[in-house]
């Protein structure tokens, strides 16, 4: 998050100084006041000096990944967006070896992009952008759909569990918030493989395929990601309760348009989820 400038209590000025962060007065700054930081009706809280440092260190060190595949009619709105309160340096684009502009247009906005040569599906994505982020020292990495249909803000609510360090992964839950423009046939799929899903974690979690997720670095390195494609945001949420780390769900709304209607699971990937969480077992 963009914390280098923010207002705050005056009794904290001296706190943040120290800490490097500067010390402004618009009104579209992040405010700091008493252990705890807020932005966009988001507060990040603690219960003293100390936990306040560590929130501030946590959202300063959040990394956005942001995986994309042939997403040229999408993808710079997509990044404005995110630039708002992430700096574009936080900002990595995984381009999953597209064939159109999302390469150029995501370089044309100053943000990481790393470029796959050949198309090797969500999981190939999301693992070198999670690989990435870890070796720039990331403290918490939240991944986000290329598409359109996910809400900064909705980003920001994601985060807040894991950067009070109450919570190791932190999903997106489209179920447990507004589904007005989640069509049923969605519901039913995602009800399915959040069940398979359950099965192999020991741990239901709603909304299993969700692509707005917040994981701390702690519970990134114990996650082997071998799924390529679809499989992976089941397997993110098996080999973390596998790894014990905490696991949380936070309401968000999900933006359906007839663009993003086409991307994400269906019957047959709902298969090769099942069959790749087997393999994924025996491989154990």
């Amino acid at each position: 998050m963009k914390l280098e400038k923010v207002r705050c209590e005056e009794s904290l000025i001296n706190f943040l100084t120290t800490l490097g962060i500067d010390i402004g007065d618009e009104e579209n700054l992040p405010f700091v006041g008493k252990y705890f930081v807020e932005f966009r009706g988001v507060k990040y809280e603690g219960k003293s000096l100390n936990e306040l440092e560590s929130v501030i260190t946590n959202l300063l060190g959040t990394y956005v990944v942001v995986p994309a595949y042939n997403e040229e009619k999408t993808i710079g709105k997509v990044l404005d967006e995110l630039i708002e309160v992430f700096p574009p340096d936080r900002i990595i684009v995984v381009n999953d070896g597209s064939s159109d502009r999302t390469e150029e247009i995501a370089k044309s906005k100053g943000v990481n992009v790393i470029t796959h040569l050949i198309n090797r599906g969500l999981g190939g994505a999301l693992g070198t952008g999670i690989a990435y982020a870890l070796k720039k020292n990331a403290r918490i990495i939240v991944t986000f759909d290329a598409d359109g249909q996910h809400l900064v803000e909705d980003a920001l609510k994601v985060m807040k569990p894991v950067v009070e360090g109450k919570a190791n992964l932190a999903i997106g839950s489209r179920l447990k918030g507004d589904t007005s423009q989640m069509p049923l046939i969605k519901r039913i799929g995602n009800f399915g493989l959040d069940v398979i899903t359950a099965i192999f974690a020991m741990k239901y979690v709603s909304d299993t395929q969700s692509g707005l997720r917040a994981i701390s670095a702690e519970c990134a390195k114990k996650i082997r990601i071998t799924c390529d494609r679809y499989a992976v945001s089941s397997e993110i949420i098996v080999k973390a309760a596998k790894n014990k780390c905490k696991i949380v769900e936070v309401p968000i709304k999900a933006i359906y348009t007839e663009y993003s209607m086409k991307k994400g699971t269906n019957v047959i990937e709902g298969i090769k989820i099942a069959l790749n969480l087997l393999l994924d077992a025996f491989r154990r």
